[in-house]
Order: C-alpha cells, then sequence, then structure tokens
C-alpha cells in the first residue's frame, strides 16, 4: 500500500517534455510509481484537470535569515516552493566578527544578543540543521560576512593574514555543508573587495564542490563591465557560477540584458559553466542608504551613515551626487520598511516628502537617518521587454530575491508570489516560454545547478517534493499596494510526500529540512 496516491493528473515531470496522464504514487517520503495506479493508497487526491509536477525550487532566497525566528517559511511554501537556495548577495548570519556589537548586525539582531552560534557557518549550520523548517533549504557562506568578520567594514584590499582568515572561514562553512561563496558586490564590505581576492574565494568553493553566486558589481550604467568580471572569475576559478536577479536598471540602460545573455553564451561555449536567476516584475527591492549614499561613506557602519546624514555639509553634497545621477524627481521609490516613520511605508517619496514638509532628498535622508538605516524601497527601474528577455533564456532560473515577512506589512510582492505569477503571466498569459519549460526553470534547472540530486524531476525513487495546480488558473494576486494575498489556483503542495499546503494556505506541519552539501 502506498502513502498517497495523486490521481489522473497531468504530469510534467520537470525536465522541460510534454505533459502526459498519469497517477503518482508516494512512499516513504519518494515517488514510489508513476503511470495507472491500481493499489491501495492511505491517502488519495484526485488531480483531474490539475497539473502535478515537482516542488518549485527558489533559485534566489534570502530565508537563511529566518531559520530560527520564522522556520515556517510560510510565504515560500504557500507559492509552491519546496526547496530555497539561500544565503544570496554576499549576506549571511554567520560568521560575524568579534569587534561587532550584536546591533550593528542585523540578522543576529533579530535572533537576540547571543551571538557565540554566529561565529562560523559551521556553529550556525550544526544549530539549524535539526530545526524542522516550513520548506527545504540550502545555504551559501556571504563575502560580506567573510570579510567583515576578518577585517571589519575597511574599505582596502586584505591583508595575507586577513585573506588566510576568509578562506578559513569558507573552509569551514564548506565542510559544515554550505553550497557555495555569495558574492554581494554592490553592498558593503563585499563591493570593497578587488577582483583577486574574489578569485582567492571561489577556488575555495571549487575545492569542495561548491559553487559561485554574485550579485555583480553594477546593473546599470555598468552592466557589461560587471558581467565582464564575474566571467572572468568563473574562469580562472573553474566555478560553476549563477549571476544573480539578472537585469538592466535605468532607463538609459534598457536593452542591455541582450548583450550580456550573449556574453554568458559566449562563454558557455569556450566551456564556462554559467547560469543566472531571474524574478519576475519590474521594481527591485533593496534597502534606501545602499541607493543614495555612495559605498565609500558606509565605512562607519549604520552608525556612521546616521553621523554622516547629521552634517549638513554632507547632506548637500550627497543631494548633488544624487541630482546629478538621478535627478530630483523619485517617484520610482515606493518605502516599504522605515522604522523611524512607519506611516511613510507603502508611500512614494514625493508623497512622503509632501507629508514630511521637505524637498524629497531631505526626506530620504531623514528617513534613513531616524531610521538608523533601516529603510527599504521597491525601485520601479526595469522595463517589461528585459525582464521577459532573461525568463526566456534557457539558462535562467526563477527566483524570489526575498526572505521571510515575519510582522512586515508592505513588502515587496515577489516575496508571495514570484512562482505563481511567472506560471500564471509570463507562461500562460504572456507566452514567453511554455508551460514545461517555465516548469524546467523551476525545478530541474535549480536541481542541477546546485548539486540537488534527488530533487527537481517527478522521477521514481526521487523526493515527493510535488506542486498541484490549476494551469488555466494558478496566477499571483499579490500587489505592490496589496502586499501579502494569496496566489489562486494552487491547490495542493507535497513535502516529503506530506501533504503541507492546501489552496495556498500552509497546514502547519514543517516537514523540511536543513540540506548540507554532501
Amino acid at each position: 500500500m502506498y502513502d498517497l496516491t495523486i490521481k489522473n493528473g497531468t504530469v510534467l515531470d520537470g525536465t522541460g517534455a510534454e505533459g502526459f496522464i498519469a497517477d503518482v504514487s508516494v512512499k516513504d517520503g519518494k515517488i514510489a510509481f508513476i503511470g495507472k495506479c491500481d493499489c491501495e493508497a492511505s491517502e488519495v487526491i484526485d488531480a483531474a484537470g490539475l497539473t502535478v509536477t515537482p516542488g518549485f525550487i527558489d533559485s534566489h532566497s534570502h530565508s537563511d535569515s529566518a531559520m530560527l525566528v520564522n522556520p515556517d517559511q510560510k510565504e515560500k511554501i504557500q507559492q509552491g516552493i519546496t526547496t530555497c537556495i539561500a544565503g544570496q548577495c554576499g549576506s549571511t548570519p554567520a560568521p560575524i566578527g568579534k569587534d561587532l556589537a550584536p546591533f550593528e548586525i542585523y540578522q543576529v539582531d533579530s535572533f537576540g544578543l547571543n551571538t557565540d552560534v554566529f561565529r562560523t557557518m559551521g556553529s550556525f549550520l550544526d544549530l539549524v540543521r535539526d530545526i524542522p523548517q516550513g520548506c527545504n533549504i540550502a545555504t551559501f557562506v556571504g563575502h560580506s560576512a567573510l570579510r567583515r568578520a576578518a577585517m571589519g567594514m575597511e574599505n582596502r584590499e586584505p591583508t595575507e593574514k586577513e585573506l588566510e582568515k576568509m578562506r578559513s572561514l569558507l573552509r569551514d562553512g564548506m565542510e559544515h555543508g554550505a553550497v557555495g561563496v555569495s558574492f554581494g558586490l554592490i553592498y558593503t564590505p563585499s563591493c570593497y573587495s578587488k577582483t583577486p581576492e574574489l578569485i582567492e574565494l571561489a577556488k575555495v568553493s571549487v575545492s569542495y564542490g561548491g559553487l559561485v553566486v554574485a550579485h555583480i558589481r553594477d546593473e546599470g550604467d555598468y552592466l557589461i563591465e560587471a558581467v565582464e568580471e564575474f566571467i572572468s572569475i568563473i574562469r580562472a576559478s573553474g566555478a560553476k557560477g549563477v549571476i544573480s536577479h539578472h537585469k538592466s536598471s535605468g532607463k538609459r540602460n534598457w536593452g542591455k540584458v541582450k548583450t550580456t545573455i550573449k556574453m554568458i553564451e559566449k562563454a558557455s561555449e569556450e566551456g564556462l559553466d554559467i547560469y543566472c536567476d531571474v524574478y519576475p516584475y519590474n521594481a527591485s527591492h533593496t534597502t534606501l542608504h545602499s541607493h543614495f549614499i555612495p559605498a565609500e561613506y558606509h565605512t562607519g557602519g549604520p552608525a556612521g551613515i546616521v553621523k554622516l546624514l547629521s552634517d549638513n555639509d554632507m547632506r548637500q553634497k550627497l543631494k548633488e551626487i544624487n541630482r546629478k545621477d538621478q535627478g530630483n524627481n523619485y517617484d520610482w521609490i515606493q518605502i516599504t520598511l522605515c522604522t523611524g516613520y512607519p506611516e511613510y511605508q507603502g508611500l512614494r517619496i514625493p508623497e512622503i516628502a509632501k507629508l514630511h514638509g521637505t524637498d524629497q532628498l531631505d526626506a530620504v535622508f531623514d528617513m534613513i537617518r531616524d531610521s538608523n538605516t533601516r529603510c527599504s524601497a521597491c525601485y520601479f527601474t526595469m522595463c517589461e521587454e528585459d525582464v521577459e528577455t532573461v525568463i526566456a533564456f534557457p539558462r535562467s532560473m526563477i527566483g524570489t530575491d526575498s526572505g521571510i515577512a515575519g510582522a512586515s506589512k508592505v513588502f515587496h510582492p515577489r516575496l508571495v508570489g514570484t512562482f505563481p505569477r511567472a506560471l500564471g503571466r509570463y507562461s500562460r498569459q504572456r507566452g514567453v516560454v511554455s508551460l514545461p519549460e517555465m516548469v524546467r526553470k523551476m525545478t530541474s534547472l535549480p536541481a542541477y545547478v546546485y548539486n540537488l540530486e534527488t530533487k527537481g524531476k517527478l522521477q521514481v525513487g526521487f523526493d515527493a517534493d510535488i506542486c498541484i495546480f490549476d494551469a488555466d488558473r494558478i496566477i499571483d494576486r499579490a500587489e505592490f499596494t496589496d502586499c501579502s494575498r494569496k496566489a489562486d489556483g494552487l491547490n495542493y503542495v507535497l513535502l516529503n510526500g506530506k501533504v503541507v499546503v492546501k489552496d495556498a494556505v500552509f497546514l502547519g506541519d514543517r516537514q523540511g529540512k536543513v540540506l548540507l552539501r554532501k
């Protein structure tokens, strides 16, 4: 007898092949049979008229920061994500430097003031590995965390001793099961590094069979140069590499992704193994200070930025820099987090400036200063054509680029809607890629890229992580002004053979595991 059988569904096995009508039976958390099943099962789901696929794999997640405080991972599992690839953009809870106070490290702050378990990635993974999660999760070691632990926030090249400390901390993370190293080359202190430092750390990851992923150094005016740098890191290290949330930001840069995709294709033809991921939205999301304050002014951390913005002369200098680069109107920015002025969350900057009684840049600087830099926003700087270009690229995967909402009421809707949106808007409605191909981008391709040997396919012997949805109805409902609405058309999600989501609502059974690289 099987534990569960899904009857009469249209099976898309994750490989990109066309669908076929079949039953899928599960035993002991594994797929045990695919075909016409006449055997009894303890539980039966009638999937007639529905599509049955492998569980979705979030290629770019920040859920590692929630593994202790929000292990339900509801926002992920409720959109069909059964595995997250976390620790992206160079930012991870561990390792941390002994010279840094807990309040200076956001990821640790949310876990409480006891930072001992975050001294190394190994101690962190040893803690979380036995905590059930709402979905499976694997993590990278962040380069910003490595650099901060070895040399603080200093804007210089590391000494050999400091570089060796970074190597040692990365080796510790890899030996405890991390999947590779992630670079966040637009954020401090990762942005202070030179290419040779990145190559050295990439080589450490490769020596353990790990990957290299990067939020590259620029996604706007210098996008092409940033992609060139990443390709050079992959070429020098021999790593398998992923460019994170690939895009062209700013109207003057629209269309550049056509060039960068050709660059990735050419590198692949030369034998390099390079991919990218993409979220299906035309707005990005990141901190306010990283967008408005140049990186060279970040070396003092949050306290240094607060002091900087309290100096009128420095304010005027920063205004000149921003006006020269971005103009005077910031109606393309919507605030999602502002601890100093929570009433501004969900509003655009011109509206905030009127309420605040200042010009737009002073409103921005006051928000950053009075929130101790804890401000984030959505930036509507991308175009639909570029999003579709990257989605259509055969080496692109789908990712949320998000963590967990927790108590937040305003956030980027990708946090809850990415995968239903990709299926509904970009496959069914706009026809950017076929449904089987979109499912491949969500399942077998990331499983291959991230070395998840028993995930990503509906195949006998594979893990029974399964989504069941109505391909004619599935769509995201979350919007930038109404962020938390759940998807339509997602009927069931199975994780390790158990039904954990019904009608896009998490049932509370945490069947997920922390996945450690072998």
